[in-house]
């Protein structure tokens, strides 16, 4: 009898569980926060599989640089690189044209604009 009673309880479970899966009796504001959760960890796991990786790549190339320099610095300068050449970041926008007005002593600023 008591064995029966085992089954009724995860049926039951296994209800609740689909339940669960389907959304079911959350509020919208909880089930955003999962989503941001998610996205904030998937976000952290590929910062840190770059770090990783780059960190391999330091400990191959640190006979190019001065000894002792801290292997913090050879990964930071494999990351910038990477950045630089698949032209992400601050690196975004090198190829576009860029507007940078400038001062000659004497006269007005000068745009490119024109």
């Amino acid at each position: 009898m008591e064995h029966s009673d085992v089954n009724v309880i995860q049926t039951v479970r296994g209800v609740t569980m689909l339940k669960a899966l389907f959304n079911q009796g959350y509020s919208k504001k909880f089930m955003d926060r999962i989503e941001f959760r998610r996205k904030e960890y998937y976000e952290k796991r590929r910062i840190q599989t770059i770090r990783e990786n780059a960190m391999k790549m330091a400990h191959n190339w640190s006979h190019e640089y001065p000894t002792g320099t801290p292997l913090e610095y050879i990964r930071d300068d494999i990351i910038e690189c990477w950045e630089r050449n698949s032209k992400v970041g601050i690196y975004a926008n090198l190829d576009k044209k860029q507007n940078i007005p400038y001062k000659i002593e004497g006269k007005h600023e000068i745009d490119y604009k024109k």
